[in-house]
This record gives C-alpha cells, structure tokens and sequence, in this order.
C-alpha cells in the first residue's frame, strides 16, 4: 500500500510545483528608499486628553435622586390624580382591610 501512496503524492505534487514563482516578487526584495520624506517626530504627552477624577466627598442620596428625577411637565406621573387606583395590580391586595399598598412599612 506504501508503494501506491509515494507515487500518488509525487503525481499529485508535479502540478501544483508548477503554480509556485521561482523568484521573489520586486515590490518585496527592493530596498528601502532613502529619498522618502518623512514626518519628523514631535513630542506628545503621555497624559494628554486624560480626565482627573478626584476624591470627592459623598454626596446625598436624596440630592442625586432629586437631580435625576423627570421635571414638571417632562412626564412622570402628573395627571393620574383622578385615576382609580383600586383596579391597578398590587395595590388592593387582600388581607388589607381595603386599604391601598403604598409600598411603605
């Protein structure tokens, strides 16, 4: 079987040899060009264009929400005064007595 397979793979071999240059392309062996302008290097800090982020002290909690919160007019939930609450999920729930869960405890 070993005797079938050298001759297999030479015969197989013969035909793609024929596909490969025999010299290297010019582009690639040519030597570097010495008549080229080049930029000239200039200094650049390494820090440029970072941000400082200081220690700071904390800041209120009720502030920061206060901050986040949508505005007057920016939607939220400003005219659902008259909206019957009752039929919303969660908020009769039984065992309540009928009173509306407003989430504190």
């Amino acid at each position: 079987m070993l005797n079938l397979l050298r001759p297999a793979v030479a015969l197989a071999a013969l035909p793609l040899a024929a596909c490969v240059p025999t010299a290297a392309p010019d582009w690639l062996v040519q030597p570097a060009d010495p008549a080229v302008a080049v930029r000239a290097p200039r200094y650049s800090a390494v820090t440029a264009g970072v941000a400082r982020y200081d220690v700071v002290d904390p800041k209120d909690w009720r502030e920061l929400n206060r901050a986040v919160t949508p505005k007057s007019g920016q939607g939220g939930m400003e005219g659902m005064e008259g909206m019957d609450h009752s039929r919303m999920p969660g908020m009769n729930m039984p065992g309540m007595g009928g009173r509306r869960d407003t989430g504190g405890r």
